[in-house]
């Protein structure tokens, strides 16, 4: 199950530098408190992103098909992540996996943890980790994965994973998708734009309260309910927008005044290089009431450079 935790981690820490298709908060339910969505298959096939995802694919992708045998460059299109407050975590893994591949992964399952077979409805799933487990809310992105975790690959093209054994199920009956919680007043919110790159977000009202310590990094989170971010093809470049909701107008503007601060002191420092001062020229900030919006543009290629470095 660690083993297989930080596989899942590995590969959902690289995917801001995924493409994806837009989701909306009518794809995520009321109640969730993180989530991250990419489209690898976009990436493949955008001008912006073509580059940064053979990046992706021989730093991260190629290690993980080593470790399991599989191409997941062939059958991975998208992924979608979330933890919702009520049944904890989520992972949708879309593409065209093969049978051969579906065996692959559960033979490395079961040589890891204890599987167990179940039905539902007719279609299959499994349940993996310590049978006794009672389904726990997270502390932590993939916590509740930890100790045990229910799977599925009975749907078309798709593999769910989660924490609760009833979202499995709701899961399966309505083929793989969640019925979304909408626009309503505290529900997490979604940027997104024609060609989206990356869709993630977090509600920093539910981070545990050792996050939150003293400084001014964790006044910021004391005195923020929401934050999002996208990044999206511009004609292109990569487009990276980020908002952060604030409890307070005057923190709104105080965080923008800051940024703001240190763009015109870097703007033109020549020690850092032409491509960097343009990036840092290129970056806006706008405060509207308390919600504070930070936009730039860069050059794929720049991209790289910093993911090497």
């Amino acid at each position: 199950m660690h083993k297989l935790r930080l596989t899942l981690l590995a590969i959902l820490s690289t995917l801001p530098l995924a493409a994806f298709a837009a989701v909306s908060t009518d794809d995520l339910p009321g109640s969730t408190i993180w989530y991250l969505h990419a489209d690898l298959d976009a990436m493949r096939n955008t001008e912006s992103g073509s580059s940064v995802y053979a990046w992706f694919a021989d730093e991260i992708l190629a290690e993980v098909s080593e470790e399991f045998g599989i191409d997941i460059n062939a059958e991975l299109e998208s992924i979608t992540a979330f933890t919702d407050a009520d049944f904890g975590t989520v992972v949708v893994v879309d593409g065209p996996l093969s049978q051969k591949t579906k065996d692959k992964l559960l033979l490395f399952v079961s040589s890891e943890e204890e599987v167990d077979p179940r039905e539902h409805k007719g279609r299959r799933y499994f349940q993996m980790g310590d049978h006794q487990a009672a389904s726990k809310r997270p502390n932590e992105p993939f916590d509740d994965l930890s100790d045990a975790a229910f799977f599925s690959f009975d749907l078309d093209n798709r593999v769910v994973i989660t924490g609760d054994e009833m979202q499995m199920q709701a899961l399966l009956d309505n083929g793989g998708k969640i019925t979304g919680g909408g626009s309503h007043a505290g529900a997490v919110f979604v940027i997104s734009a024609d060609t989206s790159f990356v869709q993630a977000g977090l509600r920093t009202d539910e981070l545990t309260a050792g996050d939150k310590d003293d400084g001014w990094e964790s006044n910021i989170l004391r005195n923020t309910k929401q934050a999002a971010l996208l990044v999206s093809d511009a004609s292109g470049m990569i487009a990276v927008e980020a908002q952060l909701v604030s409890t307070d107008p005057k923190m709104a503007n105080a965080i923008g005044g800051i940024i703001n601060g240190l763009i015109g002191l870097q703007a033109f420092n020549a020690e850092l290089g032409p491509e960097i001062q343009g990036l840092i020229r290129n970056t806006k900030v706008q405060v509207n009431d308390n919600m504070l919006s930070i936009n730039t543009v860069i050059d794929p290629d720049l991209l790289i450079s910093f993911l090497d470095d």
